[in-house]
């Protein structure tokens, strides 16, 4: 006898069938290439800000107030407009609405290069910022979708990419700087984004959620999805751990402060504190994989829990450090791999949480829960920092972790739920 599980996993129709099993690799290969390929960019393209932004912050004249500001504006504009890919979906293919999305975030971004106030690069940065919103829950949903037996590490796989772009980009930016000028350098980065969305634009065979021809009745489904969501404890919880940690989000506090931290708290140059923040990226790239592969064959539970624990440790930590050595580098690494493995894991959650057909709903909902309030930790440590210095700054940082792990006990007491389907 089918399950409900079962029955959901096979009318989902984000996954049609193939007319044979080398197609199906063959789609599957171009999904996983295309989605982490854009993810890739997204983060290069913000890991490119955290080192061009302290230019402008000098060119332009405005203080850490203002560049918190920024990056919250531009964080807000990204999470506010998750919430409703879920309803988008029911009416446009998720591949169109990413190529979309990617071709506006690498247009404006550009044209961080061609801005000379504050005020214009605050409108272009929120306009960016929307076009950076749709990576998230629709390349998860995405992925979640086509590759069932194995979100967690698919999941992670994501994570990932996104971190590698994030890691090669101040390498890339201190390299591009010795030949070009920062204004530049944003719309060389920003480039390939247009190219991307252009490649997704190719359907990779998704289709839309939608499984009646009446937008009323698909409306409906898609609104139902939503409740059953919000009445869904491990949704809201897992989402809301999400929400309390300060960093961990790829366009946040890591990309904003970091780079500014070395220079002021280690008496580094611009290229050494790239390359510091470089190498905190580089634990962000091992940690979501390896912590991804360990949860899908233990407890989620208890490894967001380690991870929450040592994200608290490894950001107070930084502070005992006056100078470059080796138990900072090692104090890095660590902080990048859990601290930017908490998306990997929840994300994994909320997988685990509902079935298929409310996946869309799902990811859109946890995504604008977890990372609405991004914008409000860059600008209360913009605060901070301008007002109390680094110190103070990282140790309340260092602390909203704990908040993370008193809501794990909020958890329903069971097993994580076995993925069905295709992998």
């Amino acid at each position: 006898m089918q399950t409900g599980s079962e029955s959901a996993a096979a009318s989902l129709p984000a996954m049609p069938e193939s007319t044979s099993p080398e197609m199906d690799r063959v789609r599957k290969g171009y999904i996983l290439g295309v989605v982490n390929t854009s993810h890739f960019l997204n983060h290069l393209q913000n890991g490119s800000s955290a080192v061009l932004m302290p230019l402008m912050m000098q060119a332009l004249g405005f203080n850490y107030v203002q560049l918190g500001l920024i990056a919250s504006l531009n964080q807000v504009a990204g999470a506010g407009m998750q919430v409703i890919y879920g309803v988008l979906a029911q009416y446009y293919r998720r591949s169109v609405l990413l190529g979309i999305a990617n071709i506006m975030l690498g247009s404006f971004n550009a044209g961080l290069g061609l801005t000379q106030t504050f005020t214009q690069v605050l409108i272009v940065r929120v306009i960016a910022g929307l076009g950076s919103s749709a990576q998230h829950p629709l390349g998860a949903t995405t992925l979640s979708s086509f590759f069932r037996k194995t979100r967690g590490q698919m999941l992670g796989i994501h994570t990932t990419t996104g971190n590698i772009g994030s890691l090669v980009a101040p390498i890339v930016v201190v390299a591009l700087l010795r030949f070009l000028d920062w204004r530049t350098v944003f719309m060389v980065v920003a480039i390939p984004s247009v190219v991307m969305g252009f490649l997704y634009f190719f359907a990779f065979g998704d289709v839309v959620s939608r499984k009646s021809d009446s937008k009323k009745s698909g409306t409906k489904m898609a609104l139902s999805s939503y409740l059953a969501c919000l009445k869904n404890r491990e949704v809201m919880v897992v989402s809301a751990i999400q929400m309390v940690g300060a960093a961990g989000r790829g366009t946040d506090i890591n990309q904003v402060f970091f780079v500014p931290f070395f220079m002021a708290w280690m008496g580094v140059d611009m290229a050494v504190a790239a390359l510091l923040l470089a190498l905190l990226q580089f634990g962000g790239v091992l940690g979501p994989v390896g912590i991804g592969w360990i949860s899908d064959r233990t407890s989620r539970r208890w490894t967001i829990f380690g991870t929450l624990f040592l994200s608290t440790v490894s950001t107070i930590t930084l502070l005992l450090h006056s100078q470059v050595s080796i138990a900072l580098f090692l104090n890095l690494l660590v902080y990048g791999a859990v601290v930017q493995s908490r998306e990997t894991l929840t994300q994994s959650m909320i997988s685990d949480a509902v079935p298929e057909e409310h996946a869309d709903a799902a990811f859109s909902l946890y995504f604008f829960i977890g990372f609405i309030s991004g914008p409000a930790w860059t600008a209360l440590t913009g605060y901070l920092v301008e007002t109390s210095g680094f110190g103070m700054a990282f140790l309340v940082v260092g602390l909203t972790y704990l908040n993370g792990i008193w809501l794990i006990g909020l958890l329903s007491p069971r097993k994580k739920a076995t993925a069905r389907g295709a992998g």
